[in-house]
């Protein structure tokens, strides 16, 4: 067996770290290592964690800095396992998460491996929202196109992967990633040319309740997805290609805040240009028909549009290179 190194950041998780625990405790995969990374927490984590940390597999520490990135960075450090993976402390491991994914991950380099995801409320009933992110990141296992989407949202779950130590150590690691960080990261494992590898097995039980930090935190706010998501794209794929931002509802204008902050040239298309008469932000609107801004074009869609009918709107005036929905 090689070890698994398991990081995990927590913060007031008094509540339910109890039972993170012991579904890490119940892996039928056992050389592990749990390295806990106590991030200023004002609850009595390490308390309720008592009947474990006799077991020299299992190591509490206290957080550099302050918040999630400092104590991955951290743990990370701390690691000896030959692989990595995350662990929320309000999760819960299915008893083969480890094992599946150690077998899964292949002879070489450069692999990450994931599998699907369910979510669970142990306070009421998981919303409509959830769900559907769950069926989405699901059907991403199924069809293994974790970064055809990835602009899309982030397409593999934060604390559901398992790598090799070096191959993280060789993208940077956690060091220098900016917040929602585990879609930062799945962006550096991209850029990398790393390759995603599925489990076709629920992996990971995610948790659903009010304090959830994802749901609080400014730092997980669709803003900075959106932020995340354009800056990426203008550092890896942007190749000077002419933009298109199809869409002027609320993802339409974060996205061409971003783009005119950036100084980055781009024609603004509506469905109904005739409702922007003054334009926004200073940019005129234009309808399908009338735009034409040269070859060849890569469309940013953020209406609720098919790629394909996106596609069918302009090929007869621009080439289009690609269309990528955000």
């Amino acid at each position: 067996m090689s070890l698994v190194s398991i990081l995990t950041p927590f913060k007031n998780a008094e509540k339910y770290i109890l039972q993170t625990a012991e579904s890490i405790f119940a892996q039928d995969y056992t050389d592990w290592e749990w390295i806990l990374i106590n991030d200023h927490s004002q609850e009595k984590e390490i308390h309720v964690l008592a009947p474990y940390l006799h077991d020299k597999r299992v190591l509490i520490v206290e957080n550099d800095g302050t918040g999630i990135i400092s104590a991955l960075h951290k743990g990370l450090k701390l690691a000896k396992g030959e692989y990595i993976t995350r662990m929320d402390a309000d999760d819960l491991m299915p008893a083969k998460k480890l094992s599946l994914f150690v077998k899964e991950l292949a002879i070489g380099s450069g692999e990450i491996v994931t599998g699907k995801v369910s979510y669970f409320a142990s306070d009421g009933k998981v919303s409509e929202g959830y769900q559907g992110y769950e069926n989405w990141l699901n059907k991403r296992v199924e069809e293994s196109d974790h970064f055809d989407q990835i602009y899309r949202e982030c397409s593999v779950a934060s604390a559901n992967w398992l790598m090799r130590r070096k191959d993280l150590l060789a993208c940077g690691g956690f060091n220098g990633l900016v917040y929602p960080e585990d879609y930062d990261l799945l962006f550096r494992w991209y850029q990398h040319g790393f390759t995603i590898t599925s489990v076709k097995e629920v992996t990971h039980f995610w948790r659903e309740h009010p304090q959830r930090t994802s749901r609080n935190s400014l730092d997980y706010a669709q803003d900075r997805f959106f932020e995340l998501k354009v800056n990426r794209f203008l550092e890896i794929d942007h190749k000077g290609e002419n933009l298109i931002l199809n869409g002027t509802g609320r993802k339409g204008r974060l996205t061409a805040k971003i783009l005119l902050d950036k100084g980055v040239p781009f024609s603004w298309v509506s469905i109904e240009p005739e409702k922007f008469k003054a334009g926004l932000y200073g940019q005129r609107i234009f309808g399908h028909q009338e735009v034409w801004f040269g070859d060849p074009v890569v469309v940013l869609n953020v209406a609720k549009i098919e790629k394909k009918i996106v596609t069918s709107l302009y090929e007869e005036k621009n080439r289009i290179e690609r269309v990528i929905t955000f």
